[in-house]
């Protein structure tokens, strides 16, 4: 019963793994070929490498800037649907909207936003003599730029997950409390809110793990620019692999950040665990 299953992940997740392992330690170059020697040469480079480290930092902060505001927004917003959840179902489908529309229209769409010859919030603010600064053309203005496309995409999932564990706690604590006084904002956030700890840590984990995925963002927004200060590890393999035709060394970058998600997810895992337990 669960041959075909086991067969499509080792289809399209553990062979394209191991390929990538494989060539990781190997000198596989587009252009010059190889010599096929096995080694620990691309790790080690990856220690020296300063576009390397400067791709981690662009990467953390893109992470967590981005995942902090997908955390706030969405549970602020799962907190006011489910308030009117049963009189405004609608509600939830039209902020689900953007979380359904694929990651590079999203990326087009905020491109246009952000340039200032097509964007009409720059109209808009032109009629009243106000100049916009050009976000694109500033290392954090394009940060910024990748925060509020991805943030406005993504933050419908953190919305759904809160919003579902909001469902599942009970009302009579917050009658109960209202008996005694308290207020809704002393009632959120001594009451709901430690409730909602475990489902705020399971969905900050997958959002992190998907934020460090923000290749559709930058090639289509800033294409790493500019200069490469927008350039996030996965980009910086991108580059590594398809620009300068480096096979192998790519690989390597993929490796690490792969290894890098895992020892992270264990750690929030075990985190998530004592918390619920």
């Amino acid at each position: 019963m669960i041959v075909p299953a086991v067969l499509a992940v080792g289809l399209f997740a553990i062979v394209p793994l191991a390929g990538m392992l494989a060539l990781s330690f190997s000198d596989y170059h587009l252009i010059r070929g190889t010599n096929w020697k096995y080694g620990f040469h691309n790790f080690a480079r990856l220690i020296s490498d300063q576009r390397l480290l400067n791709s981690i930092y662009v990467m953390a902060v893109l992470s967590i800037f981005g995942v902090a505001a997908q955390v706030v927004i969405g549970t602020a917003v799962a907190v006011g649907l489910n308030k009117i959840v049963g009189k405004w179902r609608l509600g939830r489908v039209l902020f689900l909207l953007p979380y359904a529309v694929p990651h590079v229209a999203v990326a087009l769409i905020w491109l246009s936003l952000f340039t200032p010859t097509l964007s009409p919030i720059n109209a808009f603010f032109n009629l009243f003599g106000i100049t916009v600064p050009a976000f694109l053309t500033t290392q954090n203005g394009a940060m910024f730029a990748i925060v509020v496309a991805d943030t406005w995409t993504n933050f419908p999932f953190t919305m759904l997950i809160i919003l579902a564990a909001l469902q599942g706690i009970s009302t009579e604590l917050e009658e109960a409390a209202a008996l005694d006084g308290a207020t809704r904002v002393n009632t959120f956030i001594f009451i709901t809110l430690p409730l909602l700890v475990p489902a705020l840590l399971m969905v900050t984990l997958f959002r992190f793990i998907d934020s460090l995925k923000h290749f559709p963002m930058i090639f289509v927004i800033t294409k790493g620019g500019p200069g490469r200060s927008t350039q996030a590890t996965n980009f910086y393999a991108y580059v590594q692999t398809f620009q300068n035709s480096n096979v192998a060394y790519g690989a390597a970058i993929a490796v690490f950040l792969f290894v890098f998600a895992a020892v992270i997810s264990f750690y929030v895992a075990r985190l998530n665990q004592r918390v619920s337990s």
